[in-house]
């Protein structure tokens, strides 16, 4: 009993504790600015969609080699930033994913229309930049992890369905190649989006531990596994 009490004692409180740039400023804060998060070019987290024929969807997953976890809905992208989910145009159902890996894996069919929808999180506004297919969603240029001028609001939701030449459409995606190819670039079959806090965010220092927070007797905290990534 004694450790159960424990246990919760450390889930309830440290469960709760955010990254410094994502905490609610309502809460006490000592001293140090985030404006380096502010106007940083290097992304806060890049969510990574991988997308191809059910077929094939099955198989990258195999290769990926990692627990798959079925998403219903959205999931819960790097340390929970965002959540991300892909929706059907015509149907506006949820396109089968799941997460393996810090991946998101989407069944598609070449041709089919989809659209992109992004939650905030977070107390914050954030900006994105997206690449689509080795394409900047904006610009049609090639696609690097740069701000975009597109903003989430704060617990915001963006949808995105088109991109410069028209509306998003999975293509016919060949070989493994999404799985390693980590260069901001991309490739066919391959959806990254860079995440970047809003340079008009409300400046806050880290978050103090509150009493409850604070682990017993030096406890690792229990939080949700993204929190650690």
């Amino acid at each position: 009993m004694a450790a159960t009490v424990l246990l919760n004692s450390c889930a309830g409180g440290l469960g709760s504790l955010k990254p410094a740039w994502q905490q609610d400023p309502n809460l006490y804060h000592h001293g140090v600015a985030t404006r380096p998060s502010q106007s940083d070019l290097v992304p806060h987290l890049v969510a990574r969609v991988a997308y191809a024929a059910p077929g094939q969807i099955t198989r990258l997953i195999e290769l990926q080699d990692d627990v798959v976890d079925t998403q219903r809905g959205f999931a819960r992208m790097g340390d929970g930033t965002i959540d991300l989910a892909v929706q059907d145009t015509a149907t506006g159902k949820w396109l089968d994913s799941h997460l393996c890996g810090g991946v998101l894996f989407i069944s598609g069919l070449p041709h089919q229309s989809y659209r992109l929808v992004l939650k905030n999180r977070t107390p914050m506004p954030l900006v994105i930049g997206v690449g689509v297919d080795g394409k900047n969603l904006e610009t049609g240029k090639i696609a690097s992890w740069q701000r975009g001028s597109l903003r989430i609001e704060p617990r915001g939701t963006l949808t995105l369905d088109k991109c410069s030449n028209g509306p998003l459409l999975f293509k016919a995606v060949s070989g493994h190649g999404v799985l390693f190819d980590t260069s901001p670039q991309g490739r066919v079959g391959l959806i990254q989006i860079a995440v970047y806090l809003a340079a008009d965010a409300p400046s806050v220092g880290p978050e103090k531990l509150r009493p409850s927070q604070i682990a017993p007797l030096g406890l690792l905290p229990m939080g949700a596994p993204e929190q650690y990534r």
